[in-house]
């Protein structure tokens, strides 16, 4: 309760003091900060509980530092919302998105920076599983977003068995299965809503069997 209420007020203070927010990381935590107000008006609990899990990992450390150009096509983009559009790319070009210039960082602390990165980076899988199977469970079937996206049929397993040790260096390393995911779940309206619709008809044709026998 206390970290809800702590983020909620980082986030008031982000969005309302913007001239000292335009330098990376800052500009992308200020994206973040946007995007968790918008979603404080609509019903998106996935993404929502997305967004929570960066904001609240990039507002609590100096450490975790997007490098430029990576911070201005996730804040940019028309395609992606600023969470989904960073769990995009740690996924695809893992330490490749990261500003690992240390020359400001004293050489002491240097270790600890790159330990802090790398720990970070490692749970990006977890976070990767865990936004696919709360989206399933906003839809009206549970075999809908595999039926519109088979690419997620390799990661069933993972997702339903969330407990278990994950094998990360495997998920992430199927590049174009995931960079295919993402371009589908640009649809995830429409895909539900055509899943809406066939089980709505599915649903009318058992009724009408049930009323004939």
């Amino acid at each position: 309760m206390r970290k809800n209420v702590f983020t909620s007020v980082l986030l008031i203070v982000l969005v309302g003091y913007q001239p000292a927010l335009y330098g990376a990381p800052n500009l992308l935590l200020q994206c973040l900060a946007k995007e968790e107000e918008r979603l404080h008006k609509k019903a998106q609990d996935s993404l929502y509980r997305l967004n929570q899990e960066f904001v609240n990992e990039l507002a609590g450390s100096n450490d975790i530092t997007i490098k430029k150009e990576y911070v201005s096509e996730i804040c940019q983009s028309t395609k992606h919302s600023p969470s989904v559009g960073l769990l995009r790319l740690l996924l695809l070009k893992e330490n490749q998105i990261y500003d690992l210039s240390l020359s400001e960082v004293e050489a002491s602390m240097r270790p600890f920076k790159m330990g802090y990165i790398n720990e970070f980076q490692k749970q990006v899988p977890r976070i990767f599983i865990q936004y696919i199977s709360s989206v399933q469970g906003e839809m009206p079937t549970s075999s809908c977003l595999e039926k519109y996206i088979p690419e997620l049929k390799g990661f069933n397993e993972k997702i339903k068995h969330l407990e278990m040790e994950l094998p990360t260096h495997q998920l992430i390393a199927q590049k174009n299965k995931i960079e295919q995911i993402f371009e589908k779940l640009t649809q995830i309206k429409q895909i539900k809503l055509k899943c809406q619709e066939e089980k709505l008809k599915k649903d009318k044709k058992r009724q009408k069997v049930k009323n004939t026998n």
